[in-house]
Parts: structure tokens; sequence; C-alpha cells
């Protein structure tokens, strides 16, 4: 007579590493598609921020005249929206250019237009970014000296500034943000793109 074959089969403690392992890997999996979204979340900011920064260099780039009011450094409060950020934009005060004398014509619309620029560019912001909001600072820097002909360079220096999930600048997504001018009294979970522009 032949014995029955005995048989073979996985032991409790095989399947329960195998369990073990594979909770393992769909923990890595987790945090893989974690770290993706929050770089793609960062990536479509950083587009946003780009496309309104280019917006705002461009108004004052057309606006030379009134260069000096597209200043806004103004504190950072991200539980209430800018005071100028309705929509529609109020139209600029009513404004004309002197040409009485054809050398010397006078601009009187620089300081109107910034304005109006300023006021619909943050409705921009405050509208594309949660919490958005922007500090900038202007810079008027003269030519070098015995360079003669060339007109002043002039400066932006954009912070866009908006509340997203909190983060580490060491993690490499967040920029350092202007504390103390722009106010920021919680910088885990506010976030900065700065931005030199020269027109």
């Amino acid at each position: 007579m032949k014995r029955p074959t005995q048989q073979r089969g996985a032991t409790l403690i095989e399947v329960l590493v195998a369990i073990v392992i594979l909770a393992i890997g769909l923990f890595g999996m987790a945090g893989l598609t974690s770290a993706a979204l929050k770089y793609n979340q960062f990536s479509r900011m950083r587009a946003t921020g780009l496309s309104l920064v280019n917006d705002y260099a461009e108004r004052a780039r057309a606006n030379l005249a009134g260069f000096a009011g597209y200043t806004h450094a103004k504190a950072y409060n991200a539980s209430t929206r800018e005071a100028a950020s309705t929509d529609p934009t109020p139209p600029p005060a009513a404004c004309e250019v002197d040409t009485s004398v054809p050398d010397r014509p006078v601009n009187t619309c620089g300081a109107a237009i910034a304005a109006y620029d300023l006021a619909q560019w943050l409705t921009n912001v405050a509208n594309r970014l949660p919490g958005g909001t922007a500090y900038v600072t202007t810079e008027l820097a003269d030519a070098a000296s015995g360079v003669n002909g060339l007109p002043a360079t002039r400066v932006l220096n954009i912070w866009l500034i908006w509340r997203a999930i909190a983060e580490d600048v060491g993690f490499g997504l967040r920029q350092a943000c202007p504390i103390a001018g722009a106010n920021i009294a919680a910088p885990a979970e506010v976030n900065c793109m700065y931005f030199r522009i020269t027109l």
C-alpha cells in the first residue's frame, strides 16, 4: 500500500510576512503619490504666479511715467481679501497729457493708470491664488557713472504670497517670504514666490 503524499502549503508566519511586505509597499506608494500631488500643485501655482508677474511687468513697462505707483508694500492678512480686489475694477481717474509744449509733454496719467493697474492686478492675484496677495517694491537706479544717454534702470521686486499646505522652507518648494515688511505671522502655512524684474 502506498502512503498518501503529504500536502504542503504556506504557514501562517509566511502569510503574515507577505502581508507585512505588501503593506510596506503600499505605504511607500501612498507617500510617492502624496509627494507627486504636492509637486504638481506647486508647479501649477508657480505657472500661475509667473503668468501674473508677466502681466504686472508689462503693465509697468507700458506706464513708465507712473512707475513709482506700482509699489504695494502692505502687511499680509490671509483671512481677508484686498480692499481693492473687487470686480469689476473701477475705471482710472480722469487724466490728460499736456502737449502745449511739444518738446516737453507733461503726462499726468501715470499715477492714475498705475492705481488702476494695481487694483486690477490684485484682483487677479486674489482670484487665482488661494488667500493670495502680493508685496511689491520698486527700485530706480541711475545709469553707471561715465555713461551718458542711458535712462535709469527700473526694477520691480515682486513677492507673490498665498496660503497652502504647511511646508518647510528646506524641503525645496517654499521660498522665504519678506516677513519683516509683509507681517506674515504663520510662515509655515504661507507660500511665497519672489521675482526680480528689470524694465
